[in-house]
């Protein structure tokens, strides 16, 4: 199946390339070879429409390997600044001063230090009170999300499905799948304010819905929920008893508010606020550049974690949420976080808390970047495909949606490649929208020109595709 729609969708747009290709570009090395692109598209046997962030970065290199020629690469969803020396430098402390630490299996809840620390940053930043007994550290967001996603979907027989705010990650779902329960999707574009609390009750009423997962900002749309959608989504949460997933990948990166001094408003908004039924899921990665170490931190209720469903003990050996969450879930899964890397997140917090370390004020070159790419894209022919925010403009951050027309987002994916641009497929991401995401933490400022020369040429050779 997929064979056939990838080759039967390149094979359409190769003829047209034949038909348009020709002096205009000759002195470029784009539009790449049509043929030589399906060749490889064929042999990885891709449909461009629904190709994985990871199977996207593998195409990419190839078909730059191919050509010779360097992509502008927009499929990176990952850090494009160094780290501060703040976390490295404590790894590298707790190391020499503790030489059993290596051989010490961590503790699966988390080490104090980072507990306490994460009970400051919520406190300093969301404005919310928690127990350090219910912040609990995860290899990564993934992490957290898997077996947050176990348990929603885990606690009573009937409430089997997980229910994602679209467009989003799309190994979330995957997740789902893997565990074998099952997911439904509403897409932004079509649910804000009062309609998506209306749709949300009528989904929930069915009483099939574990779990609710978002991120704010939305990845990939950088739209955000406001505190009036977040106290409704709250009481339904109570209401149907349904766990909220909030996956603060990009905490506080909605720099259109200052969300980063402690302790003064305003703050990260947060569904903490109007529910006890929540899971937040705050990651190192991009908001402190720690990919690599791979940590994140889950901070829930303390009406949640020791709230008892006797489904779970099925899977669990537990019938307790927080039981079934560290000894069900971290024990069998990674037995634990790495001590060092729980260090550096603690350390990260620490010196946010104290103001020493301004994190959100070196992430605002993502906003720079974003505002100038976005600007070449739209003088050339593009619109967004999530054009505002109820109304209001958007943000400028992590990502963007670009669309092209009525071009399905595998078409004008394929029209990129050829120009040397990657970008991730919305089809992907769950949207209803046709387009790509744009994230624009790997562009550089001498990249901008080049940029606006390959842009430039794909609009002409857009508008020489509908002629």
């Amino acid at each position: 199946m997929r064979k056939n729609k990838g080759s039967s969708h390149s094979k359409n747009l190769a003829e047209k390339i034949k038909l348009t290709s020709g002096s205009e570009f000759s002195d470029m090395p784009f539009p790449l070879n049509s043929k030589s692109i399906d060749n490889i598209i064929y042999k990885n046997d891709i449909d461009l429409n629904l190709i994985s962030i990871r199977e996207l970065q593998s195409l990419v290199s190839e078909l730059s390997d191919k050509f010779s020629v360097e992509f502008l690469r927009f499929e990176f969803g990952i850090p494009g600044l160094k780290a501060n020396s703040i976390g490295p430098q404590e790894e590298i402390k707790v190391l020499k001063e503790n030489d059993s630490l290596p051989s010490t299996y961590p503790p699966f809840d988390g080490i104090p230090r980072l507990k306490k620390a994460t009970v400051e940053f919520v406190h300093q930043f969301l404005d919310i009170h928690v127990s350090s007994t219910n912040c609990i550290p995860t290899v990564g967001a993934m992490h957290g999300c898997f077996i947050i996603q176990a348990i929603a979907g885990r606690r009573k027989e009937i409430s089997d499905t997980i229910l994602f705010i679209d467009p989003g990650f799309p190994v979330n779902k995957l997740q789902t799948q893997f565990l074998g329960l099952k997911n439904m999707s509403i897409d932004l574009g079509d649910y804000r304010g009062e309609v998506l609390g209306e749709k949300l009750e009528e989904i929930f009423s069915a009483g099939k819905i574990g779990g609710l997962l978002w991120s704010s900002p939305n990845n990939p749309t950088w739209t955000c929920l406001t505190e009036a959608e977040l106290e409704m989504i709250g009481k339904l949460l109570t209401k149907y008893d349904v766990i909220g997933i909030e996956d603060s990948a990009y905490f506080g990166m909605d720099f259109r508010y200052d969300y980063g001094k402690p302790g003064q408003p305003p703050f990260q908004p947060t569904i903490a606020k109007y529910t006890e039924n929540y899971f937040i899921i705050i990651s190192s990665s991009k908001i402190f550049s720690y990919a690599g170490q791979r940590i994140s931190v889950t901070i829930s209720s303390e009406t949640l974690m020791t709230r008892k469903y006797p489904y779970l003990k099925k899977y669990f050996n537990s019938k307790t949420i927080r039981r079934a969450f560290i000894h069900g879930g971290i024990y069998p899964t990674t037995a634990g976080v790495p001590q060092t890397t729980q260090h550096a997140l603690a350390a990260f917090f620490e010196t946010a808390c104290t103001g020493e370390f301004d994190f959100l004020d070196s992430l605002k070159v993502y906003k720079e970047r974003a505002i100038k790419a976005k600007e070449i894209f739209l003088k050339n022919g593009f619109t967004l495909a999530y054009p505002d925010d109820r109304g209001k403009p958007l943000g400028d951050g992590f990502y963007f949606t670009i669309q092209r027309g009525n071009l399905e987002s595998g078409k004008l994916l394929y029209c990129m490649l050829q120009f040397g641009i990657a970008g991730i497929p919305l089809d992907i991401t769950g949207s209803k929208k046709k387009g790509v995401r744009i994230c624009i933490s790997l562009v550089h400022q001498d990249q901008y020109g080049e940029l606006t020369n390959r842009i430039q040429a794909l609009d002409k050779y857009l508008c020489n595709l509908n002629k």
